[in-house]
């Protein structure tokens, strides 16, 4: 079997908007050989932790901030910068950064 380090299929857009009533999905996705494993940092460089009802990842790699309520917006979540990093056996890439902005 060839090993292929990982390479994006899909990467995210360089800027994130959206509303706190409406939440978004952020897809992100590599191939590679193995299959590549999808995570998310912070630009401080933390690899994100899911935050029920706010942010998690999905399976598929994506990154989903779910609808909130005016009083849940948290700067740290909402109005930060992240990015989509792709690894598997052979090597890592890291996507371009995302800023993610909510409007509540």
């Amino acid at each position: 079997m060839l090993l292929r380090g990982p390479k994006f299929t899909l990467e995210p857009p360089p800027k994130v908007q959206f509303s706190n009533s409406s939440g978004t999905a952020i897809p992100c996705a590599a191939d590679g050989r193995p299959t590549p494993v999808i995570t998310w940092m912070k630009n401080e460089g933390q690899v994100i932790q899911d935050i029920l009802g706010l942010r998690h990842v999905r399976h598929d790699g994506s990154l989903v901030f779910s609808p909130f309520s005016p009083d849940e917006y948290r700067a740290d979540i909402h109005a930060a910068t992240y990015r989509c990093i792709a690894t598997n056996s052979v090597g890592a890439i890291a996507s371009r950064d995302i800023n993610v902005r909510a409007s509540k």
